[in-house]
């Protein structure tokens, strides 16, 4: 494949800086949003389209933050799934980049992750963030061993409806020093439990499972989300994964925003199920996922949660 070359934001719109639909309350600023080492964010997919307003609002934010930006070719033009991989790849060992950021995500992973070449990747230990389809990306970085997997907002939508509380807690995690976090027990554990975290779209779980991507849950924190078009089958999709022993050597499994258009008691009941029929503690409340309140989650640091569902993070 022809060399691709990186076309570089210098997008020179005005913007007004407003939150999503225009609210003042909110004023969106990508200042410090990255620790201080991140000169560079490079922009990949692998994935949906970003539409191309909210890319140019996402790409002017970063560089008003003081971000040099290099952007992958196929974020505004959809391309083959084996060019995206070498893209991706592209990106990941590209030494002026320190940092990657999914634009969005969509549909379209599923066809990529195969044809990445893991092994190449390891070499080099590259933060990655990203949610949705890009659960799939992000777990086989940990299957494979590569990089450094960070679940939360893409560049979509940290430019649209993320909130500015939200926005706080991914500096936060990325700087290291995210607060304590109260949850909901379903099922409490007798002592504090602790591991490192995986978090992601419960869709997306199952097929890194049928695909063989599915990275090892033991002694992990399962962080796990259902997007309300999902509902239906998120029951079902669940006991697939325990059918396959997924929970059996987890740490803890927490349910985030899950089918967020069922009533509460209907989702209790279904939480209490599934926590019936694992052997690990099952605790709910985390804020993250396709909502304006999502906090991220760096896969690679350990965390503890006490009986009471205290969640601390802790230093790597």
């Amino acid at each position: 494949m022809k060399k691709k070359t990186f076309l570089v934001a210098l997008c020179a719109v005005a913007l007004c800086g407003a939150g999503y639909g225009g609210s003042k309350q909110d004023v969106i600023d990508f200042r410090g949003l990255f620790p201080p080492d991140v000169k560079t964010v490079g922009i990949v997919s692998v994935s949906s389209l970003i539409p191309t307003n909210v890319f140019v609002r996402g790409t002017n934010l970063l560089a008003e933050a003081g971000y040099r930006v290099k952007v992958m070719p196929n974020v505004l033009k959809m391309e083959p799934p084996e060019v995206r991989a070498r893209l991706f790849e592209q990106a990941w060992m590209d030494q002026e980049i320190d940092f990657l950021l999914f634009s969005r995500g969509g549909q379209g992973a599923s066809n990529v992750i195969s044809r990445i070449d893991w092994n190449r990747l390891r070499g080099r230990r590259m933060r990655v963030l990203g949610f949705s389809d890009v659960t799939l990306v992000l777990g086989a970085m940990l299957s494979k061993g590569a990089g450094v997997p960070i679940s939360g907002p893409s560049l979509s939508t940290l430019a649209t409806y993320c909130s500015k509380e939200s926005r706080e807690r991914l500096r936060m995690v990325l700087d290291g020093t995210p607060p304590p976090l109260q949850l909901k027990p379903v099922k409490p554990c007798s002592s504090a439990v602790g591991g490192k975290p995986f978090a992601g779209l419960l869709s997306r779980l199952i097929v890194l499972a049928d695909m063989g991507y599915l990275p090892s849950l033991d002694g992990r924190i399962v962080f796990i989300e259902c997007m309300p078009k999902y509902a239906d089958n998120s029951e079902s999709s669940l006991d697939k994964l325990v059918a396959r022993g997924a929970f059996d050597k987890a740490a803890a499994v927490v349910f985030c925003n899950f089918n967020h258009n069922w009533k509460q008691d209907k989702v209790n009941a279904l939480f209490a199920r599934f926590a019936a029929k694992v052997p690990c503690p099952v605790f709910s409340g985390y804020p993250y996922g396709h909502v304006p309140r999502s906090f991220a989650i760096d896969c690679s640091r350990p965390l503890s949660i006490s009986p009471a569902g205290l969640l601390e993070w802790q230093q790597r």
